[in-house]
C-alpha cells in the first residue's frame, strides 16, 4: 500500500500578508521555556497566553521558547506580541509549506529549516521556524511529539561547551547544526535499505520489489527536496553579518560542509535507486528468458518422442502385409522403441550442451559478499 503524501498548507488567497491561518488538523500547542547562560539553566512550561505576555526575560541569559504544534492561534499570537516578531515571520512559521531560508528584520531574524524524522519506516520532514533576537530564541515546530533537539537540551542542562556562555547567536547556530546532523543517521539507514534491496532485486526477486523501489525513490526525493534549499539558506547565513557573530559564522562554514555532504550522499542514493529499476527489469527479463528456454527445451525433447510414440501407435495390421510395421512382431520391439526414445533424448541433450543452451545462468549468491562500508556517521559534536 502506497503511503499518502503528507498534507502541506498552501497559501490562502484573498488574505492580507501576515495573517496566521493554521490548519484545523494541527496538533495542540505546547510552549516550553529554557533560560541558560553563565553556568545556570532553568526550565518551565508556559500554559496560557497571559503567562507568555507577562514573561520577564533574564538580562544576562538566553531565553529559548520552544513552541510545539500549531493548533492554538491565541498562543502563537501571544508569542509574536511578547517578542515583537514580525507578522510575516510568524506567518512563515505557521505556513508549513515554506522552503529553507533566512529573513532579516529590524531587530530579529527568521530561519526556516526542514527537520527530519522517521515515521512508519519512511522518512519525513517537519518545518522548524527559528526566530533569533538579541538575547532570545523562539522555535516553532510543526509537530508536538518529539524532535531531534534533545541532545542540545542535554548540553544546556549539563552546562557544557560554549552554550553555557549564554550567546543567543551560538545557540541558534547549534540548533541549525543539530538539525543538519540529524540527517546523517537517517541517510545511513537509507543506504542500508538500498543495499538490502539491491541484494533482494538481484538474488531473490519478488513481485513486491518494484513497490519497495518506488517507496525508496519517494523517500530519497523527499529528503533531497528538503535539503537542496537548505544549502542556500546556510550560505545566506554566512553572509548575514548582523545576525551571527563573526566567530559563529566560522562554525556555520562547518554546517555548510555538512549540508554539502548530505546532498552528495543523497545524490549517490538517488543514482543507485534509479539503477535499481533497470536492474529489476533486467533480472526479471533474464529470468523470464530462462523459463522460456527451459520450456522450449522440454517441448523440443518431447517432439521426437511424440513422433515415435505416434508412429508406433498407428493401427496397421502386420498380418495383412509384411510392410505394415514389422517391428510390432519383433520379440524386442517394445525395448527397441524405448531405446530409440532414450537415445534421441540423450543426443538432443548432448547437442544442447555443446551449443551452450544448458547449464545454470542465474546469478548465484556467493558465500562471501563484499562488505559495504558507509561513511555517514554523524560528525563530531562541537
Amino acid at each position: 500500500m502506497l503511503l499518502s503524501k503528507p498534507k502541506r498548507l498552501m497559501p490562502r488567497p484573498h488574505l492580507p500578508p501576515g495573517t496566521l491561518t493554521p490548519e484545523p488538523s494541527t496538533q495542540p500547542t505546547l510552549v516550553q521555556l529554557i533560560t541558560f547562560g553563565h553556568g545556570t539553566s532553568a526550565e518551565r512550561v508556559l500554559e496560557t497566553p497571559e503567562s507568555i505576555r507577562s514573561l520577564e526575560l533574564p538580562e544576562h541569559q538566553v531565553a529559548w521558547v520552544n513552541v510545539d504544534g500549531l493548533g492554538d492561534l491565541a498562543i502563537l499570537e501571544a508569542v509574536a506580541q511578547r517578542f515583537g516578531i514580525h507578522p510575516l515571520a510568524m506567518e512563515d512559521a505557521v505556513d508549513t509549506a515554506q522552503r529553507s531560508k533566512i529573513d532579516v528584520y529590524d531587530d530579529h531574524s527568521c530561519i526556516i529549516l526542514p527537520m527530519p524524522f522517521l515515521a512508519e519506516r519512511h522518512f519525513r520532514t517537519e518545518q522548524l521556524a527559528l526566530m533569533l533576537g538579541k538575547n532570545w530564541i523562539v522555535t516553532v515546530q510543526e509537530r508536538a511529539d518529539g524532535d531531534c533537539l534533545d541532545p542540545l537540551r542535554r548540553r544546556i542542562r549539563d552546562h557544557k561547551g560554549r552554550l553555557a556562555g549564554g550567546s543567543a547567536s551560538y545557540a541558534a547556530y547549534a540548533i541549525v547544526d543539530t538539525v543538519i546532523d540529524a540527517y546523517f543517521p537517517l541517510i545511513e539507514r537509507l543506504e542500508e535499505r538500498i543495499e538490502h534491496l539491491e541484494d533482494e532485486v538481484i538474488f531473490r526477486t519478488t513481485g513486491q520489489d518494484i513497490v519497495r523501489i518506488r517507496h525508496l525513490k519517494r523517500d530519497v526525493a523527499m529528503l533531497r527536496r528538503a535539503v537542496w534549499p537548505l544549502r542556500d539558506a546556510v550560505g545566506a547565513m554566512l553572509t548575514a553579518e548582523h545576525v551571527f557573530s563573526p566567530e559563529d559564522r566560522l562554525y556555520l562554514r562547518d554546517a555548510y560542509d555538512h549540508v554539502a555532504r548530505v546532498l552528495d550522499m543523497l545524490d549517490n542514493a538517488r543514482s543507485i535507486a534509479a539503477d535499481l529499476t533497470d536492474i529489476y527489469m533486467a533480472v526479471t527479463s533474464n529470468r523470464m528468458g530462462e523459463v522460456t528456454k527451459v520450456l522450449t527445451i522440454i517441448a523440443t525433447v518431447f517432439m521426437p518422442l511424440s513422433f515415435i510414440a505416434g508412429l508406433y501407435g498407428m493401427n496397421f495390421d502386420p498380418e495383412r502385409s509384411p510392410l505394415n510395421m514389422p517391428e510390432l512382431s519383433w520379440y524386442y520391439g517394445y525395448p527397441f522403441a524405448l531405446a530409440v526414445m532414450a537415445g534421441t533424448v540423450i543426443m538432443l541433450l548432448l547437442f544442447f550442451r555443446r551449443r551452450g543452451w544448458l547449464g545454470t545462468t542465474f546469478l548465484r549468491v556467493q558465500s562471501q559478499r563484499p562488505t559495504r562500508r558507509h561513511d555517514s556517521s554523524r560528525p563530531g559534536a562541537k
